[in-house]
């Protein structure tokens, strides 16, 4: 970890960003791969996970945004040397994640169904409906384990531990992709249930995700753990905690609380701008036909190949840069910053390449209908341009999340979204009538506008000062 070293390490980086990006490596293949699985469905099928994943992310990641705030502020902890404070943090997150899960629980019952008929509105399609739904459903049930296993991960994170995260996640995503195969098709003794399988595999997968998280940080020797050895601040010496420090931290703590919420919030603002942002956008392709919704879920899912990288370096920007701010070295944060940056955009770029080439036969992975696959490839092709700006504003955004300045990507979130992304994609997809494509286009410009006002944010170096040592002890 970060508080071993004396100054800049690149092997850090790589120490922190290649587990992140594994395992979101694994959990892409296995959306491509169910993806493939649904596809020989049919069309509606894959329409309706599109729909349903709509509304999944932005519902789990508006709420799940508040893991920004404990990874921030357990990276402080961690490079101040504070393990006390990052096992408080990490409790008063858990506490939080509880009430949301029930409260979405309870929305999935009810409204799973119009939620779906909402984004169909313009072009309603009674089997995606009925499809869509009832894979909302079952994922938005698991969500009362799935966030605390997000919060335990951001916290891990947080203290450094990038592969605890990743062993974890690759366990989920596989019972995910085996009851997914087995469920849907109706393997051995099971039943087919086809896309009501999937969702079930999936909803299981989160359950068992949460309940291994939280059986993790009960362990002494965890990064961070609820049971763990606490520091004393005055001669940073390991003692033994008691069961009343224990249960202590457990009791709401609303400093404690009000500490992520501060940078948790923007960050979810930031979520909610993007997420139903997509939606209006899903609003309008649906508009457009069952073959272009498919086609553009297929994009997406390909996008996302090349958006693992993105994330792994951004994942590590924020664990160092709030570390280093931690330790009081913001010289060093920078630099974690820009090195970060620049590693991730060289190698999304050569993902941009290899996605613009092989656009054709990855499309046809996913489906057999030539409409689908040809519209699908137009749009990789265009997706593949916007690879280097997408690398900025991932890993620069995480930079500035692990400095606690949430409120401004959230606001360039706006602008890029609202502002300039659904404003050109109406102009461009309906207006003078360039379709999916147009729409897509209209993303690239998006991304190229805000890669450059997020630099320019981290240049000025503002962010170092955000989050006071002294304010979080």
């Amino acid at each position: 970890m970060l508080k071993s070293e004396d100054g800049y390490n690149r092997q850090n980086i790589i120490k922190l960003s290649w587990p992140a990006m594994m395992r979101l490596v694994f959990q892409t293949l296995t959306g491509i791969v169910t993806l493939i699985i649904i596809g020989r469905l049919g069309k509606e099928s894959i329409a309706a996970v599109g729909m349903a994943n709509r509304v999944i992310f932005l519902v789990i990641g508006t709420f799940s945004a508040l893991t920004v705030g404990t990874t921030a502020i357990v990276a402080h902890y961690i490079g101040a040397g504070d393990q006390e404070g990052a096992q408080k943090t990490l409790c008063q997150s858990l506490l939080l994640s509880l009430p949301i899960g029930v409260v979405l629980m309870f929305a999935g019952m009810l409204w799973s169904d119009d939620a779906i008929a909402l984004l169909l509105f313009t072009k309603p399609d009674a089997a995606v409906i009925k499809l869509g739904g009832l894979y909302l459903q079952y994922v938005i049930y698991s969500m009362l384990l799935g966030l605390p296993m997000m919060m335990i991960n951001a916290a891990l994170q947080g203290a450094g531990d990038m592969k605890t995260p990743m062993y974890l996640l690759i366990g989920v995503n596989s019972v995910n992709l085996i009851g997914g195969i087995i469920l849907v098709y109706g393997l051995g003794p099971f039943p087919r249930l086809e896309l009501k399988g999937a969702a079930i595999a999936s909803a299981v997968s989160n359950v068992i995700g949460g309940i291994a998280t939280l059986l993790w940080i009960t362990r002494k020797n965890a990064a961070i753990s609820i049971h763990g050895l606490t520091k004393s601040r005055r001669y940073h010496d390991e003692v033994p905690i008691t069961s009343g420090q224990a249960s202590n931290r457990f009791r709401p703590s609303w400093d404690a609380i009000k500490q992520i919420l501060d940078i948790s919030i923007p960050a979810s603002g930031e979520q909610l701008v993007q997420q139903s942002s997509l939606i209006i956008y899903t609003m309008l392709i649906a508009g457009l036909g069952t073959v272009v919704i498919a086609a553009n879920q297929i994009t997406m899912n390909i996008q996302s190949l090349s958006m693992m990288i993105g994330f792994g370096f951004s994942l590590a920007a924020t664990t160092l840069v709030g570390q280093s701010l931690g330790a009081k070295k913001p010289d060093l944060a920078s630099r974690y910053g820009k090195e970060c940056t620049f590693i991730g955009t060289v190698l999304m770029g050569i993902m941009g390449v290899v996605i613009f080439v092989f656009a054709s036969p990855l499309a046809r992975l996913y489906t057999t209908e030539a409409d689908v696959s040809r519209l699908a490839t137009i749009c990789v092709r265009i997706n593949a341009f916007a690879q280097i700006p997408f690398s900025i504003v991932m890993v620069l955004a995480g930079a500035l999340r692990g400095a606690g300045d949430t409120r401004y990507v959230m606001y360039i979130t706006i602008v890029g979204q609202w502002c300039i992304r659904l404003l050109l994609a109406y102009i461009l997809g309906f207006v003078l009538g360039y379709g999916l494509p147009g729409v897509w286009v209209a993303m690239l410009i998006d991304v190229i506008v805000r890669s450059v006002l997020v630099w320019l944010r981290y240049k000025r170096g503002r962010w170092m000062e955000l989050i006071k040592l002294e304010s979080i002890k």
